[in-house]
């Protein structure tokens, strides 16, 4: 219940902070068309059409957050919260259409020029605004790191940009008024070029999110030293953690406990770090089990020589869910290779045969893991 209090809160708090860039934006596009027509000033409308798609990015960060609150259905087991990532994705799609807009339109204007003329209300009017999309950028960046909204910190970078931009559309303006040079061509070609890179940032990250990146090494080490801490728990692998949205991380875990630990006593163990680590993290997990031999000379025989292998072998990251059954006379054991392996397939089954050749008697079930999270 806490937790869908919290998304509720960080939801209202997002739509409020986009409703504000709506608001604002909508002021500075309004000015800066008034003030470009009148002016003939390409610069000027150029960054009225880049507040103009503010506005939109805006509109579609609340319809996204809205839409990425929805409950978990039956076709959505997992939930709605990657809709942010999409929604950001588009925003950054309307912010490079904004640059190349841009850049074709004073690409134009270099090729054709036509003086502008500014009256100083023109030029406060220009101060002004910057001092608007400073603002609105430090708000939206600090809200975006508050409620972990992508869409909301893209903003700010966006509100940021147009600050500087529209601070070059100043100096190229006082440069008119002053000494009726017009470079505005460029500048408004400057503009398009910045806005262009601002997007292809933006489509980087989200295209990450989308694809799947590797999980933070501190969040990493923090899961595991606590599952660690507890007394029966050998050691902690295979975390795997999957973002679907910035309020919904779902995972899995495995970890090696002493073979002489009975089911009673394991399910439990498992269920108290799922909920702590649901407790601490927000993060739900499903803990799974690997077996430790105890007290089995011949099982540390047989992985000393394994360990002996695989130093053999450059690529080899790890071994672990090592265990030997004696009575079925099989060896258990899951390796990672780094991802610089070329033949992992190969590998592994070089490995075998060579274990196979120092313990002939016993059979191998061998498994390649993937180094998912350090």
């Amino acid at each position: 219940m806490q937790l869908s209090e919290e998304t509720a809160k960080r939801n209202r708090a997002i739509t409020f902070a986009g409703l504000k860039g709506i608001g604002g934006n909508t002021v500075l596009v309004t000015l800066k068309i008034i003030i470009g027509l009148s002016a003939n000033s390409i610069a000027i409308i150029l960054d009225a059409v880049n507040n103009l798609t503010d506005i939109l990015s805006s509109v579609l960060t609340i319809i996204g957050t809205k839409l990425a609150g929805k409950r978990a259905d039956k076709e959505h087991p997992f939930g709605h919260g990657r809709i942010e990532y999409i929604t950001t994705m588009v925003i950054a799609f309307i912010i490079l259409s904004a640059g190349v807009l841009a850049l074709k339109e004073s690409v134009e204007r270099i090729l054709h020029p036509s003086l502008s003329t500014f009256l100083v209300r023109d030029l406060i009017i220009i101060i002004f605004a910057i001092a608007v999309k400073i603002t609105m950028g430090l708000y939206f960046r600090r809200q975006g790191t508050q409620w972990r909204s992508s869409a909301l910190s893209a903003a700010g970078i966006d509100s940021l940009y147009d600050a500087i931009l529209t601070f070059v559309t100043l100096i190229s303006s006082l440069l008119v008024y002053c000494f009726s040079v017009d470079i505005q061509g460029y500048v408004g070609a400057a503009i398009g070029l910045m806005i262009i890179r601002a997007g292809a940032g933006i489509v980087h990250d989200m295209y990450n999110h989308l694809l799947g990146v590797r999980t933070d090494p501190t969040l990493v080490r923090r899961i595991k030293e606590r599952i660690a801490s507890y007394p029966q728990v050998g050691g902690v692998y295979d975390l795997v953690l999957n973002s679907y949205g910035p309020e919904e991380t779902i995972g899995s875990v495995h970890i090696s406990v002493p073979d002489t630990l009975t089911a009673a006593e394991i399910h439990p163990l498992g269920k108290h770090i799922d909920i702590d680590i649901y407790n601490e993290f927000g993060i739900v997990l499903t803990t799974g089990i690997y077996a430790e031999n105890t007290g089995d000379s011949k099982a540390m025989e047989i992985k000393s020589e394994l360990d002996k292998i695989l130093s053999l072998y450059p690529h080899v990251v790890q071994v672990h869910a090592f265990y030997v059954q004696e009575e079925e006379k099989t060896i258990y054991y899951d390796i990672i290779f780094d991802f610089d392996e070329p033949d992992p397939v190969g590998t592994l089954k070089s490995i075998k045969a060579d274990l196979a050749e120092r313990i002939p008697d016993y059979q191998q079930c061998a498994i390649l893991d993937t180094n998912f999270s350090n």
